[in-house]
């Protein structure tokens, strides 16, 4: 009997994570399921291929001999895959684009002018902090902050936010000192979780303020509610002053923050696919044009 192709992706996915739920996470599909398939294929193989742990399944022996095998199988499927956009003819389809919230939410109250240049292709933004994995086609482009060096990936540069302190209307006309230097120690503080703070951001608050923030969240949407429900003050792109009228800007441009520059990422092996060239060079142009946008100059 012939092997399954998904159980061998389940078994792989399992070695890597160590886990049932986190394997179940990674390829979209439930706990139960996962365990089902790893038992059908030890059946299969007449092998244990792990060991059971408290802390995890850890490769018996066995597992660890085919572990190789399967990855090798599994970078050939995906080669394949990503061919599939190199051979086609039409340019119509979806293309998948993995971005940060705040780059979604500045492509998404644009879409309209961005789609007029794309008659065929479907969107598909897929919003989160993590990096998509272009190889295995969790995305077919991305939009990073910060050039890549692992794998064959190619980049080009995009335009990057400019970063200023905000604080709802409201807030700032009961705190003057928001528009002092004493802000930092007056006024209160919204930034993001533990999860987070590792970005750019998260850094330039913790140096600022000396500890972490009063209120904090975990994605972009309720920090920005937060703001503008006047919790305190936060640092935030300068595109959303546009957007939103409730929000008062009460410094200057962050000069820290314009090292955090931005890239368009797409796998060497797509580059050239017809699909996704197109939406990759339209969506390079949209961001040029919207550059005085993102980073407006501001007069102190």
């Amino acid at each position: 009997m012939a092997l399954s192709w998904d159980d061998l992706r389940v078994f792989q996915g399992i070695a890597e994570t160590g886990s049932l739920s986190a394997a179940g996470r990674r390829l979209g599909l439930s706990q139960p399921t996962i365990g089902r398939r790893l038992q059908v294929l030890e059946e299969d193989l007449g092998a244990r291929l792990f060991d059971r742990h408290p802390d995890g399944y850890l490769l018996s022996a066995k597992g660890a001999t085919l572990l190789p095998l399967v990855e090798e199988m599994v970078r050939a499927g995906e080669a394949i895959e990503r061919s599939r956009l190199q051979l086609a003819e039409s340019v119509a389809g979806p293309v998948r684009i993995s971005v940060d919230p705040w780059n979604c939410r500045f492509i998404s109250r644009r879409l309209d002018e961005l789609m007029a240049e794309l008659p065929g292709i479907e969107l598909e933004l897929a919003s989160n902090y993590s990096f998509a994995n272009l190889s295995r086609r969790e995305a077919d482009l991305a939009i990073r902050n910060r050039r890549p060096s692992e794998g064959r990936l190619a980049a080009r540069g995009l335009p990057d936010f400019d970063y200023a302190v905000f604080g709802a209307r409201d807030y700032v006309a009961r705190h003057p000192a928001a528009f002092t230097e004493a802000r930092y120690a007056d006024c209160r503080w919204i930034g993001y979780d533990e999860t987070l703070d590792h970005l750019p951001g998260g850094q330039w608050l913790a140096g600022k303020i000396g500890r972490g923030a009063h209120l904090r969240y975990n994605g972009a949407a309720p920090f920005l509610d937060g703001v503008l429900g006047g919790a305190g003050l936060a640092l935030m792109p300068c595109f959303l002053e546009q957007e939103e009228p409730y929000l008062v800007r009460v410094s200057g441009i962050v000069p820290e923050m314009r090292d955090a520059h931005q890239w368009l990422v797409v796998h060497q092996d797509m580059r050239d696919a017809p699909r996704i060239r197109l939406v990759a060079d339209k969506l390079a142009g949209f961001y040029q044009r919207h550059r005085s946008t993102l980073r407006p100059d501001y007069n102190d």
